[in-house]
C-alpha cells in the first residue's frame, strides 16, 4: 500500500477519535454504505471488474474505521453512493468464490467484521456516486475511491477546524513551546467572515485566515496586515495539529505555539477588544464610551510611569490618527461597523512623543 495513503490514514484515525468527530464518522459511513453497482449480480466473476482490498489494507482499515460507529444514514455530506451494491469475497486463493449484496449499513458492517485479517472484499467498478454540490461522478478504481474518501474526510475536518476557531465570543490565548517568548501574552480572535484580530502588546492588528490541507496536513494561514515585525513573525502556513477542541498546536520550521480558547471574557486589560450590547433600534449598533477604556488602554503600554503624563484620542481611520485630525468623541460614539478597528493616539504630553495602536469594538447580540 502507498505511503501518501498510509499516512492520511494515521490523520484521519487522530481525528475521528475525538467525541466531535463522531457526528463525522456517522455521515461518512452512510457515504461508504451506499455504493450502488450497476452491473448485474448475476454475471460471471470473470467478466466484472472487481478490485481486490485487503484486510490489511489502509483503504480497508479507513473504511472499517469509519463503520465502527452503526447509523440509519439519515444524513449525507460531501459525497453519496447509493443502494444497493455488492461486495465480492475471495477464497484462501485469492479467487472471487461468491458475492453478497449489501442492502444496508448493518449488513455492510457484518461482512467488514466478519472478514479476517488475512482475508480481504473486492468491489466492481464503475461507482456511480453525487456529490454534494448535485453533480454525479464515476469511481472506476480503488485509487479514485481512496482520493474520493481522502477530499470528503479533509472537507470535513477544515469544517471541524473552522468550526473551533471562529466560535463566538471567544478568543485564543497564545503560549510559546520554544525559546521565544515574545508573543506569550498575545491573543488571536477568529471570525467567520476570514478576518480576524491579533492582539499583542496593547494593539490589534487587522488579521485574515484560512484552513486548509498541504502535503495532506492540515494548515492555518495567518496573514496580518502590514509589514510589522509582528506580521513577519506570523504570516506564515501553520501546520496544525487539534489537540483538543479547546487547545490546537500550530508549527512552523522556527517557531511551536499552543493556542487556548477562551469564551466569554468581560472586558479587561487581557486584550484590546472591548464589548457592548447592541442597541433595541439596530442590530450590530452600539454606542461605545472611550473615556470608560483609557485606563486599561494605558496599563498595556511599555515604559508608562505616570498615567497622569498620557493623553489619548480616538481615529476612525489610520491616516486620521497620523494627521491628527477628525478625532472621535471619547464619551459617546456609535460603531460603523462590526467588528471595527479604532485608531488610538496615545500621547506623552512631557515629551510630546506618540504611539499608535489599534483597538476593536465589538457588538454582542444582547439588548440592554
Amino acid at each position: 500500500m502507498d505511503a501518501t495513503f498510509r499516512k492520511y490514514s494515521v490523520l484521519q484515525n487522530k481525528y475521528l477519535n475525538t467525541k466531535t468527530m463522531k457526528k463525522f464518522k456517522t455521515n461518512l459511513l452512510y457515504i461508504l454504505t451506499s455504493i450502488l453497482i450497476t452491473s448485474c449480480s448475476n454475471e460471471p466473476f470473470d467478466q466484472l471488474t472487481i478490485e481486490k482490498i485487503e484486510a490489511n489494507s489502509e483503504l480497508f482499515n479507513s473504511l472499517k474505521n469509519i463503520s465502527e460507529n452503526q447509523t440509519d444514514g439519515k444524513e449525507q455530506v460531501c459525497i453519496t453512493f447509493v443502494y444497493p451494491f455488492n461486495v465480492y469475497l475471495y477464497d484462501n486463493d485469492s479467487i472471487v468464490v461468491d458475492s453478497r449484496i449489501i442492502g444496508n449499513n448493518r449488513e455492510f458492517i457484518e461482512v467488514l467484521e466478519a472478514t479476517n485479517q488475512e482475508g480481504a472484499i473486492g468491489l466492481s467498478y464503475p461507482i456511480s456516486s453525487i456529490l454534494e454540490n448535485g453533480d454525479t461522478i464515476t469511481i472506476q478504481n480503488n485509487t479514485e475511491l481512496k482520493e474520493v474518501i481522502k477530499a470528503c474526510i479533509e472537507s470535513e475536518i477544515i469544517n471541524y477546524c473552522n468550526g473551533l476557531l471562529e466560535e463566538q465570543n471567544c478568543v485564543w490565548k497564545i503560549t510559546s513551546l520554544t525559546e521565544n517568548k515574545n508573543y506569550n501574552k498575545s491573543l488571536l480572535d477568529f471570525y467567520q467572515d476570514g478576518t480576524g484580530v491579533f492582539y499583542d502588546k496593547g494593539t490589534a492588528h487587522r488579521t485574515s485566515w484560512i484552513s486548509l490541507f498541504i502535503e495532506e496536513k492540515l494548515h492555518v494561514n495567518i496573514h496580518l496586515e502590514g509589514t510589522s515585525e509582528t506580521a513577519q513573525d506570523w504570516n506564515f502556513n501553520w501546520k496544525a495539529i487539534i489537540i483538543d477542541e479547546n487547545t490546537i498546536e500550530i508549527s512552523n520550521e522556527n517557531d511551536k505555539y499552543l493556542i487556548q480558547k477562551e469564551c466569554n471574557v468581560e472586558n479587561s486589560c487581557d486584550y484590546v477588544e472591548f464589548r457592548e450590547c447592541q442597541t433595541e433600534a439596530s442590530e450590530e449598533i452600539s454606542e461605545f464610551i472611550f473615556e470608560n477604556y483609557k485606563d486599561c488602554i494605558i496599563s498595556l503600554q511599555e515604559n508608562v510611569t505616570n498615567p497622569l503624563d498620557v493623553s489619548l484620542t480616538f481615529f476612525e481611520t489610520y491616516q486620521n490618527a497620523l494627521q491628527e485630525i477628525n478625532i472621535l468623541n471619547s464619551s459617546s460614539y456609535q460603531n460603523t461597523s462590526n467588528p471595527q478597528v479604532i485608531f488610538v493616539n496615545i500621547k506623552n504630553t512631557n515629551t510630546d512623543e506618540s504611539n499608535l495602536i489599534r483597538i476593536v469594538l465589538y457588538v454582542d447580540p444582547c439588548i440592554i
